[in-house]
């Protein structure tokens, strides 16, 4: 069960990587939208701005298995 787990997440992480890149591909032709920035910076960006949301994420779900393993063990 837990290696089914496994291949899921590395499968949407794979997923999430590759329309990060094709999106940096998409803003180095050179004709960005309004805002965005163009190139391996922009590149650079997304995927700096992607991991720390999936940091922050993952800090709320941390806090919320220790809220829940506290109340269940009555310690709250």
């Amino acid at each position: 069960m837990r290696m089914l787990i496994g291949v899921v997440i590395v499968i949407i992480l794979l997923l999430i990587i590759i329309v990060l890149v094709s999106a940096a591909l998409l803003l180095s032709t050179g004709n960005p939208p309004e805002g965005e920035i163009s190139g391996i910076y922009g590149l650079v960006y997304s995927i700096e701005a992607f991991l720390a949301e999936m940091i922050t994420g993952a800090a709320e779900w941390i806090d919320y298995i220790a809220s829940q393993i506290a109340r269940l063990s009555g310690n709250l």
